[in-house]
């Protein structure tokens, strides 16, 4: 299982490399030394297991948009002037467009829950909670059905009975 952390630093959420060590705080809360991904022994950071480790959030594919719902939390990519960093975000709302040869079309208005900014983002800046996997399983199950009754000719709900 991979895991993120979220930086004390900066507030954001980095995937963890390797937990160093633990320790217990004075108000009984575990904490682990990380070591995040891609940075070295300098940038390690005793973090707080229950609040700011998480199972690793995961990229969205291109045909998982439909698994992306109003109020979902996600882990949201925001672009700044200075930095471009993964953030927790809410999403407010989903515009549904019809997806072409370069993938999902849809947009996405979400909002930064460390800053309360609003932004309108493609599919590919998102990154969606493990939880929501369950999401993906229904749509999948459900064309494949559609597909299987494509192909048999049959329709995929019965016919409604005329009285």
């Amino acid at each position: 299982m991979e895991f993120e952390a979220k930086s004390a630093r900066d507030g954001a959420w980095y995937d963890v490399a390797t937990f160093l060590s633990h320790r217990s705080l004075e108000t009984g809360d575990p904490e682990v030394l990380v070591r995040f991904s891609g940075f070295g022994p300098e940038e390690d950071e005793w973090v707080n297991v229950l609040k700011n480790v998480r199972q690793r959030s995961l990229p969205c594919e291109s045909s998982e948009c439909a698994a992306v719902l109003q109020g979902d939390l996600i882990l949201c990519f925001q672009e700044g002037k200075e930095q471009a960093l993964y953030f927790d975000a809410r999403v407010l709302d989903a515009q549904r467009r019809r997806h072409d040869v370069r993938g999902c079309r849809c947009r996405f208005l979400v909002r930064y829950e460390h800053d309360q900014s609003e932004e309108i983002v493609p599919l590919r800046k998102i990154c969606r909670r493990p939880e929501t996997d369950y999401r993906l399983q229904q749509i999948h199950s459900g064309s494949t059905a559609s597909m299987n009754a494509q192909k048999t000719g049959e329709s995929e709900a019965p016919p409604a009975k005329i009285a």
